[in-house]
Parts: structure tokens; C-alpha cells; sequence
């Protein structure tokens, strides 16, 4: 009985599995868009947008909605999230590193800190199984490749931090979570 119950649910899965499509994607999206939140098993944060604020210095800090002020204005220029003002301010992974997590914040600045890179690439949306496009997180600068972008909590927000691949330090006080990254066109 297990084993035909595994199997129709298989069978299940396979077929609700949204169909990837095989073309290349671009890492340059000039078009303006906002990011939406994605992780469906943690109703917090799923399906809430990316939002800025602003730190001082010039610097605009990343967000989870509602926390923030939201944007619909972010471009993709060689897989950098790029606010496209004067000077544009990029999305870099260079502040308040934590021991006890290993992570970075990730936000966005004019300097030249190492920048946050992504590829473009199609996934599914997890509540309707349609097909999306997503931000796949590439490289911190040219220094460590791959790693991941998720959120932890922040004075009752959520801030974004980054992660290099295999990390597996945790701190329960805030905890981290990774998240996924869909372009929504305005």
C-alpha cells in the first residue's frame, strides 16, 4: 500500500511540476521590476517584495516589505541589481559580517565594494506552479563564487544577508533563511 501511495504521489508531483523552459536568459533586464520574496515554508517573509531604505551615506538598505519603502525601479546591468539613479547605486555584499551565522549583509551603494552577481534563470512558482523568472545568486565579486541570499531578523524586520555555499554555522537568536528572488515587471 506505502509503495502504490508513493508512487501516485510521484506521479502527482511530475505532472504539477511547471515545465523550465531551455533558453538562456540575459543578465542585463533594463526594464524596471521589483524582486518578490519567495520561501513557502515561511509565511513571514513568502510572497513580500524586496524593499530600500535609506541609511545614510547614500547607502539604501535591504528590506523585507513592509519594512522600507518600496520599489519597482531596480534593473539588472551584468547581473548586478542596480537602482538606476545618479550615481546609480549596486547591490554589494560587504557589511556587518556575523561570526556566529557566517553571513554578509547584502545592500546597495555607489562605492565599489564586491558586488552581489546573479544569473537569470526560469524556476516555478511554488503556490501556482507557473513558470518564473528568478535571480540565481552567482558570485560575491570576482572574490568566492556561488553562496546564497536569504533574510534573518533585524530590530523586527528583516534584513538581507548573504552566505557563502556550505555554510553551515546557525544562530538561533536570528535564525537565517534562505529565500528566492522573482522578478515582478510593474
Amino acid at each position: 500500500m506505502y509503495k502504490t501511495l508513493a508512487l501516485v504521489l510521484a506521479s502527482a508531483i511530475s505532472v504539477m511540476a511547471c515545465e523550465i523552459p531551455g533558453d538562456v536568459l540575459s543578465n542585463n533586464i533594463t526594464e524596471s521590476f521589483s524582486l518578490q520574496i519567495q520561501n513557502a515554508s515561511f509565511p513571514d517573509i513568502h510572497n513580500h517584495y524586496l524593499n530600500i531604505w535609506d541609511w545614510g551615506g547614500g547607502d539604501q538598505h535591504l528590506f523585507v516589505s513592509p519594512a522600507g519603502n518600496s520599489t519597482s525601479e531596480l534593473q539588472l546591468i551584468d547581473g548586478v541589481i542596480t537602482l538606476p539613479w545618479d550615481p546609480p547605486r549596486r547591490a554589494v555584499i560587504n557589511g556587518e559580517y556575523e561570526v556566529l551565522d557566517n553571513t554578509t549583509k547584502m545592500f546597495m551603494t555607489e562605492r565599489g565594494d564586491p558586488r552581489a552577481v546573479f544569473d537569470v534563470v526560469y524556476g516555478c512558482n511554488p503556490d501556482t506552479d507557473a513558470v518564473q523568472v528568478q535571480l540565481a545568486f552567482k558570485s560575491r565579486g570576482d572574490e568566492e563564487a556561488g553562496g546564497n541570499v536569504g533574510v534573518r531578523p533585524f530590530n523586527g524586520m528583516y534584513d538581507f544577508r548573504w552566505t557563502p555555499a556550505g555554510n553551515t554555522a546557525y544562530d538561533a537568536s536570528r535564525p537565517w533563511t534562505k529565500v528566492t528572488l522573482v522578478i515582478v515587471h510593474p
